[in-house]
């Protein structure tokens, strides 16, 4: 059985739930002040089950100006709309107001129901009918077909061709049963013995009994799953889009929930608090104006920006108007999904539809670079995936572009999106980070030039230094385009391929290829004083304070000296002191000498061969200790692997 969401449109009290009840048997004013008042304030929904095979669900909207709101979020979801005029007073504000609503929700197909019919000549209800054609030329396909819901005449045309709208539908039309489940709520109720109970229109995907779900609000998702399942009160183990539904949500409170929220099976989904979008103006806006932004069926306050107006080339050729909404309450949005604005606060334009379009990237980045932004959604709009994978590693460069950026957030679908970047990273356009995503190939080699910069200043600012400390580097580079991203710059910074001199990395420190620390320095300075006053001190050494008082530089550059020296072999650091490596060397012999005599080295023993007290002669002892010339037992020293390896 194919299943059809059809929902009224109209100008108040022209006769909409008068006609449903007519065609289904169900009075859709639920409400006690409904029915006191005689109109319709809320939501209705009848089933209408047009013939064997063909089910259909009813959503009987306000016509009230005031209720608009109340209209387009019963519109979500329509794949036909019944648009009611009565013969009797034609068109009227809110009828314009319900097809313009119902155009930019993508609404394509309307039957017309002139109704009243038994209130006026034949000829006056046909003239209402023309001018309904009128407005809806080129906009929206339809039928007109005049009517009584109170004497029942024409309803059977009018079933006839609301029945021949939908088989066209039926084969025109790309069936949205797959992929994942989407349901914007528009009532949330509890009842007793099964909790909370949403109902709304399922647009997207399939839920059955037992489904995982996720409920997403303003606040973000809570995680909840399908508890029953009913279609027009009846219960069902499955549901499938198209169509309305009653769905029991485990493990939430009616408290959790309101309309707006989107219940769905795709944990990507997120709100949102600005989205970019397609644009379809049917007035002129001015910058920054106050506008009421609709999505599914909620609705924030927000404000428009043009991103790139809409324009007529020389060939022709109309480009679509984008533009980027920024909202002040976050709703919940998704690529592809259709939105309504409403502003105009003078007069005669209390709430008027203003425009509206479809949502190409739900959650964009903040508009840096606007140039970058236009080609996005350039490429977004001709639908383009391997043009939008490429736009869009462009603008997140430096920073990689992963898949956790794509889910959720455009029409086309993340996977789709990865797949072309792949393809571009085999053909060597863009450069894929295992793990990470895809990154701009120019934005990474001026990432890599970028690193051998910093190590050229490096050098050039501290040449006692072998070179610049890699996870400085790595840091540095991270701040622009995130560590991933830098590892990868710093590989690159070290191909030959790359123009200029390649980055050499030697364990915790990156060079450039050719650089020697300190290479032949000055007699006269800082390395050779220091050189000079560690031989003078001999075995008694010298402390950074003793360096640094010598030399009279910063305490960074004299930290750099001793470690040139050592690296060189003309000093050796231990217990905070650094000697000259030459004595060490002579106390090192005299060491093993004596080992080659005695079994045991006392401490008074090695003061003696040193010449040493106690605060230098202990460091030195571990030194020895720790190299394996000496193996510490009890307070003495014994003969360790190298002295024995010599003896």
């Amino acid at each position: 059985m194919r299943r059809f969401v059809i929902g009224t449109a109209g100008h108040v009290d022209h006769g909409k739930t008068t006609l449903v009840h007519a065609l289904t048997g169900v009075d859709t004013d639920r409400l006690p002040e409904e029915k006191k008042r005689g109109i319709t304030i809320e939501l209705g929904f009848a089933p209408w089950q047009i013939d064997p095979e063909t089910a259909v669900s009813i959503i009987d909207v306000p016509g009230h100006r005031r209720l608009v709101h109340t209209m387009i979020a019963g519109a979500v979801g329509m794949e036909l709309v019944l648009l009611v005029v009565a013969a009797d007073e034609g068109v009227m504000p809110q009828t314009r107001e319900h097809i313009a609503a119902c155009e930019l929700l993508g609404v394509r197909r309307a039957v017309v129901a002139i109704t009243k019919a038994d209130r006026v000549e034949r000829e006056l209800a046909e003239l209402a009918g023309e001018e309904v054609s009128e407005l809806l030329r080129g906009r929206i396909q339809h039928d007109v077909v005049v009517c009584s819901a109170k004497t029942g005449e024409g309803l059977d045309a009018l079933r006839a061709k609301v029945k021949h709208a939908l088989s066209e539908l039926a084969a025109s039309s790309e069936p949205v049963s797959s992929g994942p489940a989407h349901l914007s709520v528009d009532r949330a109720f509890s009842v007793k013995g099964a909790g909370t109970v949403v109902t709304g229109t399922l647009v997207r995907g399939a839920i059955s009994a037992g489904d995982a779900l996720f409920l997403v609000g303003a606040s973000g998702p809570r995680t909840t799953a399908a508890r029953g399942l009913h279609v027009h009160d009846k219960a069902t183990d499955r549901a499938e889009a198209p169509t309305r539904l009653a769905l029991n949500l485990a493990g939430l409170s009616v408290e959790d929930v309101s309309r707006g929220d989107v219940v769905t099976s795709d944990a990507s989904v997120r709100p949102s608090h600005r989205f970019d979008a397609k644009l379809t103006m049917l007035r002129e806006v001015r910058a920054s104006a106050a506008l009421e932004v609709y999505v599914g069926t909620a609705r924030a306050p927000g404000r428009l920006q043009i991103v790139s107006p809409a324009e007529e080339l020389e060939d022709g050729t109309v480009v679509q108007a984008l533009g980027r909404v920024r909202l002040e309450q976050p709703l919940v949005v998704t690529g592809g999904d259709r939105f309504v604005l409403r502003g105009g606060t003078g007069r005669g334009t209390f709430g008027a539809v203003v425009g509206g379009g479809v949502v190409l990237d739900a959650r964009p980045p903040a508009m840096r670079d606007k140039r970058r932004r236009r080609k996005v959604l350039a490429a977004l709009l001709a639908g383009d995936v391997a043009a939008t994978a490429r736009t869009l590693v462009a603008e997140r460069a430096p920073r990689p572009l992963g898949p956790a950026d794509l889910e959720g957030r455009f029409p086309v679908s993340g996977p789709a999106i990865a797949r072309a970047a792949d393809k571009a990273a085999d053909k060597g356009e863009i450069v894929r980070i295992k793990d990470e995503g895809f990154v701009d190939k120019d934005a990474l080699l001026a990432l890599a030039r970028r690193a051998r910069e910093l190590t050229r200043a490096h050098h050039a600012g501290h040449p006692l230094d072998r070179g610049i400390k890699l996870e400085t580097l790595r840091q540095r580079l991270a701040e622009r385009a995130g560590l991933p991203a830098a590892l990868e710059a710093i590989r690159q910074a070290g191909r030959k391929s790359l123009e200029g001199d390649p980055l050499v990395v030697e364990g915790d420190i990156a060079r450039i290829e050719g650089f020697v620390d300190g290479a032949a320095p000055a007699a006269g300075g800082p390395v050779g004083k220091a050189q000079r006053a560690l031989e003078e001190a001999a075995l008694k050494g010298m402390g950074e304070h003793a360096v640094l008082e010598l030399l009279g530089v910063p305490v960074k550059e004299v930290r750099a000296v001793l470690a040139k020296l050592v690296r060189d072999g003309l000093a050796i650091a231990t217990g905070g002191q650094w000697f000259a490596a030459a004595a060490v060397e002579k106390l090192r012999a005299d060491v093993l000498a004596h080992f080659a005599k005695a079994e045991v080295l006392t401490i008074a023993q090695f003061k003696d061969l040193s010449g040493l007290g106690r605060k230098q002669a202990i460091p030195l002892l571990e030194l020895f200790d720790r190299e394996g010339t000496s193996l510490r037992k009890g307070d003495d020293r014994v003969a360790g692997p190298k002295a024995r390896a010599k003896v």
